[in-house]
């Protein structure tokens, strides 16, 4: 784990079969996907962990760290480039290394650090006659080695690697490294002189040596660092009765060891070496180290007290632990290390299927923060998938009257028919600013259900939702899992839905333009571009946002079935998964920055909801306490996508003003779309084309059903047949059912486009032409007499002046 871009967050850096592959911190715990980011000091190069250590050290003094690889041919480096990615390569030094030199990593420990004060790395190594530096050139060069002290080494000195830990480290804190070696008799000290030599070594402390004291590297683990915040590094040992500690003096030295917790020892508590990895990091971002054990039962966690003793270990996390999870030392490492750039170390672990992370709470206390994952990332019966699968099963066993079954939770969205009384049933928010809120906290509290099942069936307790990114046409087919008619088991898969569109269950894929987000990602305010038009809380209504347009409608409307039909929509549990996708790409927006903000507006941000938790309890919460999944919610998504806590409460902004429109034209009947290409034309007032703004609106859209079409719209100018025509975006119809006359508002759907860079081209009038997009051939699905009229009352241009 290591900071390879200067922001703060460690990012994941290993050395694979292929080279160095890095996977990018991406906030909250979760890191991008990961790459090779260098074909070199890989396993199929010939490198080796027994053979050839590698490091990461700044060479340069760009506060970037780059390699360091200790190979058969002396030492090559790979300079950063400050992306992620590194340079190519290069050998530098013939010397230093397996072939070159007789190094070998049993006896030879070696380090990059800063000797001289420069801010750049140089080479240490504890060869067999000595002491050898390099000094770095701040190239990625070095000079040549050169013995700089007979001592300290295998042959000069009888020091032994399985016996003698030798460190490298500024122990004055005048930013030059000093040695620090712990042997027979001791503590060994030879400071640096500033210019890649050292003072001879002299003995500073009688105790955790060999002899002194009986300290084994098989047994006892010897760390350096700072515990006092005062800058220095402090010995810190854990040892057979407990933890002992020496402070810093400042002079090159250490006070006397003193044992200050009886804990985290062979002796005290039963930790071994083999079994349990002890560190020091600190997870209160007060600048001193505390403990942090992982136990048996999971990580305990010793705060420093700053005087060098810490106050009582306490239990922080159920988890990276032998019994608490199967971790092993020798198959799972585990850090402490700072992910998020809060200055507190958060926990991560190098599992058995993955990576896994646990934020920092802040307090010096651990939360765990839930992975929602891509359904197209898992393999088809990857247990979040297969745990999915049985709660379905489990919660569709369930009377509705239940609030944790798969029919009362459907019904929160809608149901047809009458409410019973005390149901909260009904309570979807559409074509308003609501709406992803609202859907938001429906998620997270039918999420907690399921996994509450999950864990009742002895399933893992940070389960978490799964979502579709439909987003490229590789993945725009429904998941596997999905279209599986049955379990692993052979029993009916209840993720099956029969019901939804022809060839969708057989590997059919939805269309480019309805799975995409690109004309909602434009749109640089939330309301009413993005998220909707400004309401009151509303069942249905017609200020949709371009997100929900396309493609949260779209995609509704092309799986058919239950998802056309909102009232029944949330009984397929594909839905659950293209709900888990808007939520994310409604921070995606966010991230874009350019402005892109959540509404301040007190209306928006107090408004309250009420759910069902999994005991069937109600629960209140309110739009402001939904908008940071990281911090509140306890999930991210696996690209990391989930807003960090500093950005949440920045990202606000007032709602955006509708403009005055003026009617420009309009068509003079209406259009009727029934499955097949149709067209009409707009003819628009000369006089308002230098108008800055120009929307096209398809007004007062009615239907008796969702015809399960999307509508690809396209202009062009009137009476020119050769023009290419140009593509403005999609209409489709789910909630059509509760518009018009027949539904929950006055008028009919209604769908906006914004034209202006179009019309400022090209002037006088406007054909405006249908292409139906559907996962079958047109004529198929027209000969089938399978499509519902819909009716677009009028087609319109106006301009904002």
């Amino acid at each position: 784990m290591i900071d390879l871009t200067g922001d703060g967050r460690a990012d994941i850096a290993g050395f694979g079969e292929a080279g160095l592959h890095t996977a990018p911190a991406a906030g909250g715990g979760a890191f991008g996907v990961p790459r090779l980011a260098l074909a070199a000091f890989g396993y199929a190069a010939g490198w080796r962990a027994d053979r050839h250590p590698r490091l990461f050290a700044d060479l340069t003094g760009d506060g970037r760290p780059d390699v360091v690889g200790f190979g058969d041919d002396g030492v090559t480096v790979a300079r950063n480039n400050g992306d992620g990615t590194f340079a190519a390569a290069r050998l530098v030094v013939p010397d230093l290394g397996y072939t070159a030199g007789g190094w070998r990593v049993e006896r030879n420990p070696r380090f990059a650090v800063d000797l001289t004060g420069d801010g750049r790395a140089d080479l240490v190594g504890f060869g067999d006659d000595g002491v050898v530096t390099a000094l770095g050139n701040g190239d990625g060069t070095f000079t040549a080695p050169r013995l700089v002290l007979a001592d300290l080494a295998t042959e000069a000195g009888g020091w032994l690697v399985e016996r003698h830990p030798r460190f490298v480290t500024d122990l004055t804190a005048d930013g030059r490294a000093d040695i620090v070696a712990f042997g027979d008799e001791g503590v060994v000290v030879a400071q640096g002189n500033g210019d890649g030599t050292f003072a001879p070594p002299k003995l500073v402390l009688a105790a955790f040596g060999f002899d002194a004291g009986g300290w084994r590297t098989t047994r006892h683990e010897r760390v350096l660092a700072d515990v006092t915040g005062d800058g220095r590094p402090d010995i810190v040992g854990f040892g057979e009765d407990g933890v002992w500690v020496a402070l810093n003096d400042g002079a090159g030295g250490f006070g006397p060891a003193r044992r200050v917790l009886d804990d985290f020892a062979i002796g005290a508590g039963g930790w071994l070496l083999d079994r349990h990895p002890r560190l020091l990091a600190d997870v209160t971002g007060d600048g001193r180290a505390d403990i942090v054990g992982f136990g048996d039962a999971g990580v305990r966690i010793a705060r420093s007290n700053g005087d060098g003793t810490f106050a009582t270990p306490a239990p922080v996390l159920t988890g990276f632990g032998q019994r608490a999870g199967g971790w092993r030392v020798d198959r799972h490492p585990r850090f402490a290390v700072d992910l998020t750039g809060d200055g507190r170390a958060d926990l991560i672990g190098f599992g058995e299927d993955g990576v896994w992370t646990t934020p920092n709470a802040g307090d010096g206390t651990f939360r765990t923060v839930r992975v929602r994952r891509d359904a197209w990332d898992l393999p088809t019966w990857d247990p979040i998938l297969l745990h999915y699968a049985r709660a379905v099963r489990a919660m569709q066993s369930r009377p509705i009257s239940d609030p944790a079954s798969w029919a009362y939770q459907a019904a929160v969205h809608g149901r047809n028919g009458s409410t019973p009384s005390g149901a909260d049933w009904n309570l979807c928010q559409h074509g308003s600013w609501h709406f992803l809120p609202w859907h938001r906290g429906y998620l997270y509290w039918f999420e907690r259900i399921v996994r509450a099942e999950v864990i009742r069936q002895g399933g893992p307790a940070d389960w978490a939702l799964p979502y579709w990114d439909y987003s490229t046409q590789a993945r725009a087919a429904l998941p596997p899992a999905f279209r599986e008619r049955t379990l692993p088991d052979g029993t009916p898969n209840p993720l099956f839905v029969a019901q939804r569109a022809a060839g969708l269950n057989a590997g059919g894929r939805l269309p480019a333009s309805a799975t995409g987000s690109a004309n909602a990602m434009r749109a640089t305010a939330f309301t009413p571009g993005f998220g909707g038009g400004r309401t009151s809380p509303q069942h249905f209504f017609n200020a949709y946002g371009e997100l929900e347009f396309t493609p949260h409608n779209d995609v509704h409307s092309l799986i058919g079935g239950l998802m056309g039909d909102p009232n029944q929509a949330a009984l397929d549990p594909v839905f659950w998964l293209h709900h888990a996708n808007v939520d994310r790409l409604w921070t995606v927006w966010l991230r874009q920055g350019g402005g892109r903000a959540n509404p301040s507006d007190a209306a928006w941000r107090n408004q309250s909801w009420v759910f069902r938790d999994a005991s069937g309890n109600r629960v209140t919460t309110t739009t402001a306490a939904l908008l940071d999944t990281d911090r509140d919610l306890g999930y991210v998504y696996q690209d990391g996508v989930g807003l960090a806590p500093a950005a949440a409460e920045a990202m606000v902004a007032e709602a955006a003003a509708v403009p005055a429109l003026e009617l420009a034209g309009a068509s003079d009947r209406p259009v009727e779309l029934a499955g097949r290409a149709a067209a009409v034309d707009v003819p628009v007032l000369v006089e308002s084309v230098s108008a800055p703004r120009a929307f096209l609106n398809l007004e007062d859209i009615e239907a008796e059903a969702n015809p399960a079409l999307v509508y690809e719209v396209f202009v062009r100018p009137i009476g020119d047949a050769r023009a290419v025509p140009h593509y403005v975006g999609n209409v489709s119809f789910f909630g059509i059912e509760h518009t018009g006359p027949r539904g929950d508002t006055p008028h009919g759907f209604r769908r906006t486009f914004d034209i202006t860079d179009w019309a400022a081209a090209h002037g006088t009038g406007v054909t405006v032409s249908f292409r139906p997009l559907t996962l079958a051939e047109p004529d198929a699905v027209s000969a089938a007499g399978a499509v519902p009229a819909v009716r677009v009352g009028r087609v319109s241009v106006f301009y904002a002046p």
